[in-house]
């Protein structure tokens, strides 16, 4: 039933077609008007259609933007799809529409008719090719002929990146006659973009102008000036930052915000270095893929001048760096920090920047007293040596004992025996007492080589928050001038 219901109207649709045709647009009134314009007449497509020489044929040309297919920044190649009309008299296709049932126009392909021989000056495709080929032309009784064709056209655009990616570009599309000069044909051109179909996620077209214009031209030195005419199409694009900003600008941004952050990293973390090295070659790579996107030109684009104007940064947090750590690891092997510098570090400037000092020389010397408090108590200097030294006199002076001296002498000999002991003991603490100096001597040296230390190190954390102020001020700097070259209209 379904297949039944098609063909009935498909039937009625076809005695539709028949009975108008046979009415109005009779394919016999058509066949013999062709026959006698382009046979009987003679015509030949290859001469203009002027039966006097001397007079100029008008063409007028449409240019409809339709879309914007691609604007290849580095190769500066501007690719677009277009709606083009021409439109020109030709004096030998002229009938009376009365004669022929009231045919008024009939199509005929390009290759039948006299075509002018326009062509896009600025072509930057691989080859010229002829955008009027597969065409048909719409012939009018009055000798109007109109020939209408969608074209894709790539063409050279001179490109100005120095705003990228908030730019403006303008394209221009040149079209005029090659051998026919302005004595036979002038060109007139119009069109807008008001039939834009917007196609492209990166541009926008936000203008479009036409030029038609007249130059004199000359093949050879000695021969002279030809004048010919010819039609600017301007179309003016707007290029749609969003993709940019969120893939190029951002990292850019947080990359150097993470730089400022390296400034609160203590130097014994050991990671200051690495971080500013790491945050400059991902600005090298993000400066890599930049110069990859534009042509290049002896222009610098501002987007290129923030990057490089943040890698100088960043080298130069890297050079702070260096200083801090070089402040913070000093000791006493270089030499002490300058009363000067104490007394700036330790005054308005530190207090300026908040900084309290870590240790202070009073401290120092409250934790001597403590340390040495318990070995204060040994006085290894009471111990009395002279009577020991009179018993040894004594036995060494003393002459060989009488026999009812025996008792005394076995007496002396116990008593230099205990004496011989006291004496190893004496010996004993003699030596203790010379290690407990040493160590006291050492003690001091330490304590005198942490001061020194943390003298430095005071410096080089105020130092470091200086190191940062200018960081950030510069960052702020760089900021407010690349932001200010920026065209956001």
């Amino acid at each position: 039933m379904k297949y039944i219901v098609y063909l009935i109207l498909a039937a009625v649709g076809t005695w539709v077609l028949l009975v108008q045709a046979r009415g109005v647009y009779s394919s016999e009134d058509h066949q013999r008007l062709r026959r006698e314009l382009f046979i009987d007449g003679e015509y030949d497509r290859s001469v203009r259609p002027v039966r006097n020489a001397s007079k100029t044929t008008l063409v007028e040309m449409q240019f409809f933007v339709a879309q914007v297919l691609d604007v290849d920044e580095r190769l500066e190649t501007f690719k677009i799809n277009a709606w083009l009309t021409m439109r020109w008299f030709d004096e030998y296709l002229v009938w009376d529409p009365e004669r022929y049932n009231g045919l008024t126009n009939f199509k005929i392909t390009k290759d039948k008719v006299w075509m002018p021989d326009l062509w896009l000056y600025n072509n930057a495709g691989s080859r010229y090719e002829d955008y009027t080929a597969n065409s048909i032309c719409s012939v009018y009784s009055d000798g109007r002929v109109v020939w209408q064709s969608p074209t894709i056209l790539t063409t050279h655009c001179s490109m100005d990146v120095t705003h990228f990616p908030f730019d403006y570009q303008e394209c221009v599309l040149t079209f005029g006659p090659w051998q026919h000069g302005a004595a036979e044909i002038t060109l007139n051109g119009t069109g807008s973009a008001e039939r834009y179909l917007r196609s492209s996620g990166e541009w926008e077209v936000i203008g479009f102008e036409t030029v038609s214009g007249r130059e004199d031209y000359v093949i050879y030195e000695d021969d002279t000036p030809v004048p010919y005419t010819f039609v600017d199409y301007s179309v003016r694009l707007h290029r749609i930052a969003t993709y940019f900003v969120f893939y190029l600008i951002m990292p850019c941004f947080l990359i150097s915000g993470t730089t400022f952050l390296s400034f609160f990293l203590p130097p014994e973390s050991g990671e200051k270095v690495s971080l500013g090295i790491t945050v400059l070659l991902s600005l090298t790579v993000f400066l890599l893929i930049v110069a990859e996107l534009l042509p290049p030109t002896d222009v610098v684009p501002i987007i290129g001048m923030y990057y490089a104007a943040t890698m100088v940064m960043v080298s130069l947090s890297l050079a702070m760096s260096v200083v801090v750590l070089n402040l913070h690891h000093r000791g006493p092997e270089t030499h002490q920090v300058p009363a000067w510098l104490r007394k700036i570090v330790h005054g308005k400037v530190g207090m300026a920047f908040m900084m309290r000092r870590t240790t202070t020389r009073r401290d120092f010397d409250a934790r001597r007293k403590r340390r040495w408090k318990a070995l204060s108590s040994i006085e290894m200097d009471s111990l009395d040596c002279s009577a020991m030294n009179g018993w040894d006199d004594r036995m060494h002076d003393s002459t060989i004992p009488s026999a009812p001296e025996l008792d005394t002498r076995k007496q002396l000999n116990s008593i230099r025996s205990q004496n011989s002991a006291r004496l190893r003991e004496i010996t004993l603490l003699e030596s203790i007492r010379e290690e407990f100096r040493m160590m006291r001597e050492m003690a001091l040296e330490k304590e005198k080589t942490e001061r020194f230390q943390n003298d430095w190190k005071q410096v080089a954390l105020v130092v470091d928050r200086i190191f940062m102020v200018v960081y950030f001020i510069g960052m702020m700097v760089v900021m407010i001038v690349i932001v200010s070259r920026f065209d956001f209209r």
